[in-house]
């Protein structure tokens, strides 16, 4: 994680902002899937957790503007949003399959692969919220700029890239990081593995209580949906812990956990 730590602090050092809230902006309304980004055994990659929005009559341009702003955080901590501070949205507008992002004003101080991750940040979370949107285009106070930290082209127009390039392999969706279940429940969320398969543990106090394996319905390179079924469970703390390991040597390939309670 040392390369987050390091993106972590130059976003407070440049913008002044925080990562530690983890509370949803949103209290009502939607349900609205939002891009972050984390260190990995295969560089950064993005993560994707479900929020709401109590926001109605301009859907993109409020999720758009408050994750530029920094004003929506992860609520896992192994997730960041890099962008924050003094990041601002002017407006989101879209014109057929083709949306333009005119950004206010821009605080990046990231290298080359954290500044494209920040525009895939706005990219799938805003192509997750309008569908029929296929590309992006940026413009600060309406003008293009040549990049936001001086190593992506920004005058270019932005697709979503092929899935397992940017996603992490492993990715659990539901639940949230500190979500209060009541048995029975299940454990979902989608990989592109070798062979579809996904490692995973259930922890308690740092000790594997339960473990085993389940089966994507895809392998890779198509990314499939798989669930996890836990009909008793003791009311407690646990973490879930998802993982891939190296089909050639064995070593860690691709992770990702959540901490819940169990009522």
């Amino acid at each position: 994680m040392k390369r987050i730590a390091l993106l972590i602090a130059s976003l407070l050092l440049v913008t002044g902002c925080t990562q530690s809230t983890t509370e949803r902006l949103w209290e009502d309304g939607v349900a609205v899937k939002l891009y972050y980004v984390s260190d990995t055994p295969r560089g950064l990659k993005l993560f994707s957790e479900e929020q709401i929005s109590s926001d109605f009559y301009d859907l993109n341009l409020q999720v758009i503007s408050d994750l530029v702003s920094g004003k929506v955080a992860p609520l896992d901590p192994d997730y960041v949003n890099l962008w924050g501070g003094t990041n601002t949205v002017n407006s989101v507008s879209v014109n057929g399959s083709v949306a333009t992002v005119d950004l206010g004003e821009i605080s990046l101080n990231i290298g080359a692969e954290g500044e494209q991750r920040a525009i895939d940040q706005i990219v799938w979370t805003l192509t997750s919220l309008a569908p029929e949107v296929k590309l992006v285009a940026f413009t600060v106070n309406g003008e293009k700029v040549e990049s936001f930290a001086g190593h992506v082209d920004t005058t270019a127009q932005f697709a979503r890239a092929v899935d397992y390039e940017v996603l992490n392999p492993i990715q659990i969706s539901s639940p949230n990081e500190g979500a209060g279940l009541v048995a029975p429940f299940t454990v979902s969320g989608q990989a592109c593995t070798f062979e579809a398969n996904v490692v995973w543990k259930l922890l308690q106090d740092g000790k594997v209580v339960k473990e085993g394996f389940t089966t994507a319905t895809s392998g890779c390179p198509d990314r499939g949906d798989w669930n996890i079924p836990f009909v008793n469970l003791e009311p407690g703390e646990y973490t879930i812990q998802t993982v891939e390991y190296s089909a050639e040597d064995g070593s860690l390939f691709a992770k990702d956990d959540k901490k819940f309670s169990v009522r």
